[in-house]
């Protein structure tokens, strides 16, 4: 008498369960098994107050309700994801701009003093043959330039990285964890070896001997 009880509950927990990969799975990882544990809980007492005619009401409720929340959890996991996604490539694309000022005056420069092409450097020499120019390029360009790395490298600094900072017997612990994001990486990386070459070449105009 008890197996065909047992049987029903068994066969309804095993489909309802399979219905719960309607949700994300970050959803089920955190709720599932208690949203199981209540389905099992108002399967027993339906089907201990009313039988069949009970227990067709709670899966028509149950379906319902999770066809509408696992349609909003969704729906809000997409759209989180596409924000990130999106928040990220945006840092990128101003990164890239904070950095192609200084990219283009250090390979400018590269290209003009150590292979001896001229096609990036000379407009910009003639531009600063006026001595107005010269003294108004010298005055802002450490600004701009090493400026916008640092910003650059802040904004993508601030994607990849995550840090936790939390409180374990009594002590505060952080933690950093780094994400793999190439667009906003390359930002960093260029502007890293940008502001290497930058801060290496105003440290020989301005500090090293000269003889």
């Amino acid at each position: 008498m008890n197996e065909g009880p047992d049987r029903t509950l068994f066969v309804s927990e095993r489909v309802y369960q399979t219905l719960l990969l309607a949700y994300p799975k970050r959803f089920r990882r955190e709720y599932g098994m208690q949203m199981a544990q209540t389905f099992r809980d108002l399967f027993r007492e339906e089907r201990r107050q009313g039988g069949a005619g009970r227990l067709v009401r709670l899966w028509v409720r149950t379906l319902l309700d999770l066809i509408v929340t696992a349609m909003v959890e969704r729906s809000i996991g997409c759209k989180k994801n596409r924000e990130v996604i999106v928040g990220d490539r945006r840092l990128a694309v101003v990164g890239f701009l904070f950095v192609s000022a200084p990219l283009y005056f250090v390979s400018a420069s590269l290209l003009k003093y150590g292979l001896g092409v001229g096609l990036l450097f000379d407009p910009l020499e003639a531009f600063l043959s006026v001595a107005q120019r010269r003294e108004v390029f010298n005055l802002v360009s450490p600004v701009v330039f090493l400026g916008g790395l640092g910003l650059a490298l802040a904004l993508n600094a601030y994607s990849v990285l995550r840090l936790n900072v939390g409180r374990e017997e009594g002590a505060v612990v952080s933690t950093v964890r780094l994400e793999v994001k190439l667009l906003n990486l390359a930002v960093i990386a260029v502007g890293s070896l940008l502001g290497v070459t930058l801060l290496g070449y105003v440290f020989l105009e301005n500090f090293a001997y000269r003889y």
